[in-house]
């Protein structure tokens, strides 16, 4: 079977993620090198997973130069991917890039302009989409089990300390982080949002710095309006003391599911539900259990996590195929997450598609 052989920018705590999720797609992919701009934490990576790496300022470029590279992905702060994957796509590779695709929509849709010019792939990491649990809900409302969504809502409540913030001098900054609770945790969920119930027509917010000293926001709310008519919130923040929690829910006139912490807690459609007798009025209504089951079975041995994102970009590629998450894809969590920064700062309401 043909190999994608892989070089990873960044040698940080994410960049572990992609080494370790290719090194477990041995029939599909191959690590082959690294660069970062810290000449020490690329010689760490280096030495942890036995490849070739590069450190310093032209580190990069000393990466980019090889000819035994097929793939990028980039594993750096936030406010560098852009001109990192610009760089890569325009060596001839294909790229896949760690959440957000990019800070700001110029820089976005610079990239895939990059891309469309280059024919390379261009993909992004939103591994919350490839859960079996995101699955399920999908194809339940592709098929019209949940009937007409009425109602969508994303939460995440995490804790991130003072000391995390103050870690490497880029979170939490608009320059290199592009926001905070929203831009940097709750981006995966308020994907997942959109991509469940559609896309947004409105929305009103409020965001604030309440309990860190950061630049950007570590609270934000908004409501929204889908173009389908149904009603929603976001919430995000990163002054949880209890620890984490993030949720997303899905309400139809015809069933209902929530995400929980990745997992499917609830999940009903009236047509697969156990109709009330007189002997049991109340009957079980959560199907999740029974819906993850069925899954399972259908998709044994499926992977989770870095690694489904990884797999799925590189069985996309050499089936000649887009990859799940595009530049186009990516983009649609980035515009809503401005979208609440915008109407956090106006206090107005903004409105999307046009």
């Amino acid at each position: 079977m043909a190999h994608l052989r892989f070089g990873i920018i960044g040698a940080g705590g994410i960049a572990h993620a992609h080494a370790r999720a290719l090194r477990g797609l041995p029939d599909t992919a191959l690590l082959v090198g690294a660069a970062d701009a810290v000449p020490e934490a690329a010689q760490k990576f280096g030495a942890e997973f036995g490849i070739t790496t590069y450190g310093g300022d032209r580190a990069v470029e000393q990466l980019l130069n090889r000819d035994d590279i097929d793939a990028v992905s980039i594993a750096t702060p936030s406010g560098l991917h852009a001109s990192l994957a610009i760089a890569a796509l325009e060596s001839g590779r294909h790229v896949l890039c760690e959440k957000p695709l990019g800070i700001t929509l110029e820089q976005v849709d610079a990239m895939i302009a990059v891309q469309t010019r280059s024919g390379k792939a261009l993909g992004c990491v939103y591994q919350q989409r490839l859960h079996p649990s995101a699955q399920i809900v999908k194809q339940a409302i592709a098929d019209g089990r949940f009937g007409r969504i009425l109602h969508a809502n994303s939460y995440l409540k995490w804790q991130r300390t003072q000391a995390y913030y103050d870690a490497g001098g880029w979170r939490g900054t608009w320059a290199m982080d592009g926001g905070g609770a929203l831009m940097n945790q709750s981006i995966h969920y308020i994907d997942l949002l959109q991509w469940l119930a559609g896309p947004l027509a409105t929305l009103h917010a409020y965001t604030g710095t309440l309990n860190h000293r950061i630049e950007t926001e570590d609270a934000a709310v908004a409501v929204v309006r889908f173009q389908s008519g149904a009603l929603g919130t976001i919430e995000g923040m990163t002054n949880a003391i209890a620890g984490t929690y993030d949720r997303v829910e899905i309400y139809g006139t015809l069933g209902a599911a929530v995400i929980e912490g990745g997992q499917l807690v609830r999940y009903y459609t009236a047509a697969e539900a156990t109709p009330p007798t007189p002997e049991n009025p109340r009957p079980n209504t959560n199907l999740a259990e029974a819906a993850l089951s069925a899954f399972a079975s259908a998709h044994p041995n499926l992977p989770t996590g870095h690694k489904a994102v990884f797999s799925t970009f590189i069985n996309a590629i050499l089936d000649g195929k887009e990859p799940p998450v595009t530049g186009q894809e990516a983009r649609k969590a980035i515009e809503i997450i401005l979208g609440i920064y915008r109407a956090g700062r106006e206090g107005a309401e903004v409105r999307f598609g046009g």
